[in-house]
C-alpha cells in the first residue's frame, strides 16, 4: 500500500484543491469526502470512490474501511491535519467521481426542488436533506449556487446529495417555462403577488417548487416563469431561512402525504 508523509505530496495538493475550489471540482468531475459514515454512505449509494486516504489509527479504528471498493492510500497524521476541516478529524478522505444528470432527465409526473442563487453551502445541503426527506426526486441548482458537493453542504445534508439527482441549469425560468408547458405545476417562494400558501391547491402530480436566494429572494424573471407564487404565513418576523421555508413548503406540498 502507498504511503504518503510530505504535505507537500502532489496527490495531496490535488485533492487541497479539490476541497477548496468548487470550479476546480466541476472541471475534475471530482470531489472529496471526510469521515467515516459519509464516505461508507456514498459508496453504499453507489458514488464511485477512487481513492482512500486513512491514518493507520483510523485503519485501526474501523477495519470496515478496508472493504470500500477503491484505491486506499495511508497517510500521516500531519496531512491528516492539512485535509480536514473539522476540530476533530477521523483521519479519513475520499475522492470520488461527481454524479452526472441531465436537466433532460426530469420525469415530469414527479416533485422537484430548485434553488436559485442560494449561497449559503448550509441552506443548501438542509434543502437537499429535506428534499429527500420529503420524498421530492431531485433538486435543480443554478450554476450561481453554492456547490453541494463541497464539505459544509455535504455535511448538512447527511449524504442527500448521494440519493437525490442535483441538476444544474444555465437559464432556469426557461426551464421552468418548458416543464409547464409539459404539465407540471410551478411554483415560486416569494412574496410579490403571492397567494397564502394555505389557499394554494395542489392536487399532486409533477412539481417544481421553486425557493431563491437568502436574502433578495427569487428574480423577477424566474417569479415569472411560474405558473404560482405563494408565501408562508407567519407572525412576529420577516422571513424564513431559505432552508426552513424550503422543508416547510415541500412538505406542504406534497411532504405530507410521503411522510
Amino acid at each position: 500500500m502507498e504511503q504518503i508523509t510530505s504535505r507537500e505530496n502532489e496527490r495531496i495538493k490535488y485533492t487541497v484543491k479539490l476541497m477548496q475550489k468548487p470550479a476546480f471540482r466541476r472541471q475534475e468531475g471530482r470531489f472529496v469526502l471526510q469521515g467515516v459514515k459519509l464516505c461508507s454512505d456514498a459508496a453504499a449509494a453507489g458514488i464511485a470512490l477512487e481513492t482512500l486516504y486513512r491514518t493507520r489509527q483510523a485503519a485501526d479504528r474501523w477495519p470496515r474501511l478496508a472493504d470500500l471498493p477503491c484505491e486506499q492510500v495511508e497517510i500521516s497524521e500531519q496531512i491528516a491535519a492539512k485535509l480536514s476541516q473539522q476540530k476533530t478529524p477521523q483521519g479519513v478522505f475520499a475522492v470520488c467521481r461527481l454524479p452526472e444528470f441531465a436537466a433532460g432527465g426530469i420525469q415530469t409526473e414527479k416533485r422537484y426542488l430548485a434553488l436559485e442563487e442560494l449561497q449559503d453551502p448550509a441552506n443548501v445541503g438542509a434543502a437537499l436533506r429535506s428534499a429527500a426527506a420529503f420524498g421530492f426526486a431531485g433538486v435543480i441548482l443554478t450554476r450561481d449556487c453554492a456547490d453541494p458537493f463541497g464539505e459544509k453542504a455535504l455535511r448538512a445534508s447527511m449524504g442527500a446529495a448521494f440519493k437525490l439527482p442535483i441538476l444544474w441549469t444555465e437559464d432556469l425560468p426557461a426551464l421552468l417555462r418548458r416543464l409547464s408547458n409539459q404539465g407540471m405545476a410551478t411554483v415560486a417562494a416569494a412574496l410579490r403577488g403571492a397567494e397564502d400558501l394555505r389557499a394554494y391547491r395542489y392536487d399532486g402530480g409533477g412539481l417544481v417548487l421553486v425557493i431563491g436566494n437568502e436574502g433578495n429572494g427569487l428574480t423577477a424573471q424566474t417569479i415569472d416563469a411560474c405558473g404560482a407564487v405563494v408565501k408562508i404565513p407567519i407572525r412576529g418576523m420577516e422571513s424564513l431561512n431559505a432552508a426552513a421555508a424550503a422543508a416547510v413548503l415541500m412538505w406542504e406540498l406534497g411532504g405530507r402525504q410521503d411522510g
